[in-house]
């Protein structure tokens, strides 16, 4: 029950841009464990079988709650929901750069892990991509799907890094919408299928489970292989890590940002971007 309740908070951190999954299980003292449950090793799988299925269900059920949550919030406070993720972005920003700069002082030469990832999100802005527009990704074909799969596997892997959400990277490449909206919708179907409203064959051959399957091989792949490399990297490279990370983070403010009119909608936008930013602060800080 304590790991399923433990992975309950994991899978609400994983819904949420700017809560760190990675940073949850520090603070429950499971990161080692989990790092260790999820590699190639056929051994450590079975040793830790018990902890990833118990941690696992607790993971699925908070994901699908709190994806309707989310999803109620984009349908009727778009642009209000996306300043608050605005305001999370940037009161996690101090919390990367001390990251960054724990080990040894930035070179202007070190710069170029922050740039390149940058660029590429501003690139992505410029031409209407991100979650800005609130626009889903409606259709499936080779392209789209192979977006899904590395989605999964880059939110994934990138999860597992302490500080840093998944979630912020289906942000910047304009998934985050998408996959929320089919969590929701796959639970809905869920519960249609189990009332005999729908049919199995009608329920695995939806859109929003074709588009999980997609996600969730992705995912398995991420975590699968990128647990000993961010182990690596993280021990290796510490701070070219982080310069990427917050190149992606920083640009991810302009390829979700859904522009603002100057009325009550723009002005509790601002203000809810404000505290959020406070909040994303201060429990940076705690890290």
């Amino acid at each position: 029950m304590k790991n399923v309740l433990i992975g309950m908070v994991l899978g609400i951190a994983n819904v949420i841009p700017g809560v760190s999954a990675g940073t949850m299980a520090v603070v429950f003292k499971i990161y080692d464990q989990l790092l260790d449950a999820i590699s190639l090793d056929v051994k450590k799988l079975k040793k830790n079988f018990k902890f990833i299925a118990t941690l696992g269900i607790g993971i699925v059920l908070g994901i699908l709650f709190f994806s309707r949550v989310i999803t109620f919030l984009y349908e009727n406070y778009n642009m209000q929901t996306n300043f608050i993720f605005i305001g999370v972005i940037l009161g996690s920003i101090p919390m990367i750069y001390k990251k960054i700069v724990s080990e040894k002082d930035l070179e202007p030469s070190g710069l170029i892990p922050f740039i390149i990832p940058l660029l590429i999100m501003l690139y992505m802005a410029a031409n209407g991509e991100g979650q800005g527009s609130g626009t889903l990704i409606e259709t499936i074909n080779i392209a789209t799907a192979v977006l899904f799969v590395c989605a999964g596997a880059i939110s994934a892997f990138t999860m597992i890094i302490p500080g840093i959400s998944g979630s912020f990277i289906l942000l910047t490449i304009g998934c985050y919408e998408t996959i929320i909206a089919a969590i929701s919708d796959t639970t809905q179907l869920g519960l249609s299928f189990l009332q005999g409203a729908v049919s199995f064959g009608d329920l695995i051959s939806s859109y929003s489970v074709i588009i999980l399957i997609l996600f969730g091989i992705g995912v398995v792949i991420g975590l699968v292989g990128g647990s000993s490399l961010v182990q690596a990297l993280l021990q290796n490279y510490t701070q070219g890590t982080y310069l990427v990370i917050m190149g992606l983070v920083v640009g991810s403010i302009f390829t979700i940002y859904p522009g603002i009119t100057f009325n009550a909608t723009g002005i509790s936008s601002i203000i809810f971007m404000v505290a959020a930013c406070i909040i994303s602060y201060l429990f940076s800080e705690r890290e």
